[in-house]
């Protein structure tokens, strides 16, 4: 088992860590339905764009902007790591329902709003994922949360409490304060990989380095999560650690990181999940350059001013 820092870096060699965990004792629960792109294509969505409208960023020029980011403080697991009143943004927590592709996109809304110096308000995510489902136990895709978010916002738990499935909830007041946690127009639906791995991987990698936060939809895992920061595989190897505390060999990093991986260009993600604190290092992860390129992706860029 690898991890970079406590970050675990998910592969068959820690299967169990990642496919269904207990976490705090309790089973988690994924959540994800494929996105049929035959009937709802990229931009198909209102108030959303095309990523192909972006200038999409030189692979040349994606370890230099890294490393800028990094030594501003500008990678968004840093700008998580300030985002309440200086101390972490706390991880969103699904409880046991598959209602990862709505808190994907909330975990990416309260990065954006830190990003730009608002203040952190407890945005709750079954309120949307239970509207959406009429309150079912029932998976998505994170465009189909992101759409909601955009039209009708997403209220704070003071309106309606973290993981609560109370229809008393469903009222007023708790949609007039969602509204003022809306996405703004313009969020990025990006290019499915189905039809062009290349593109969509450049596509993600522009809107990390630009300081987007990513909706990051893995078939394979069933899950939807929230891209962070784009990870550098040469600085991975630098930080990785064994379970035992020692450092890995190349051999032994490479075995679950392809330094020449042909799409990603040996590049991974940080990820935030939606399991909690508890799960890998304060809800973080990292997916190795075969695991990194999503099957379905948006990209939050503004939310409303609340404050």
């Amino acid at each position: 088992m690898i991890s970079i820092g406590r970050s675990l870096v998910l592969s068959e060699h820690n299967r169990s860590a990642w496919q269904d965990p207990a976490v705090n004792g309790s089973a988690v629960k994924r959540g994800l339905v494929p996105r049929n792109y035959a009937s709802h294509p990229a931009g198909s969505y209102e108030g959303a764009v095309r990523a192909v409208d972006l200038r999409p960023i030189p692979a040349a020029e994606w370890p230099d902007r890294l490393r800028d980011l990094r030594a501003s403080g500008a990678l968004l697991s840093q700008i998580r790591a300030a985002g309440k009143d200086g101390r972490m943004i706390p991880s969103t927590d699904q409880n046991g329902r598959g209602y990862c592709w709505y808190h994907s996109g909330v975990s990416c809304c309260l990065l954006v709003r830190a990003r730009d110096g608002q203040p952190f308000s407890d945005l709750s995510a079954y309120a949307g994922a239970c509207k959406i489902k009429g309150f079912r136990d029932e998976g998505g895709w994170g465009a189909q949360g992101v759409d909601f978010m955009r039209k009708y916002g997403t209220p704070t738990s003071q309106f309606w409490p973290q993981r609560s499935t109370s229809r008393a909830h469903d009222n007023e007041s708790t949609w007039a304060d969602a509204l003022k946690y809306r996405v703004d127009e313009g969020w990025i639906d990006l290019d499915s990989s189905q039809y062009n791995r290349n593109l969509a991987w450049s596509q993600v990698v522009t809107c990390l380095l630009s300081g987007h936060p990513v909706v990051c939809d893995y078939n394979w895992w069933g899950h939807s999560v929230c891209g962070m920061d784009l990870v550098d595989g040469q600085r991975a190897f630098a930080d990785s650690r064994l379970a035992n505390g020692k450092r890995p060999t190349a051999k032994e990093f490479e075995a679950v990181w392809d330094m020449s991986d042909h799409v990603t260009g040996g590049y991974g993600i940080r990820i935030w999940n939606s399991w909690g604190d508890s799960w890998s290092e304060n809800g973080e992860g990292v997916l190795p350059p075969s695991r990194s390129v999503p099957d379905g992706s948006v990209a939050i860029r503004t939310m409303v001013s609340a404050d």
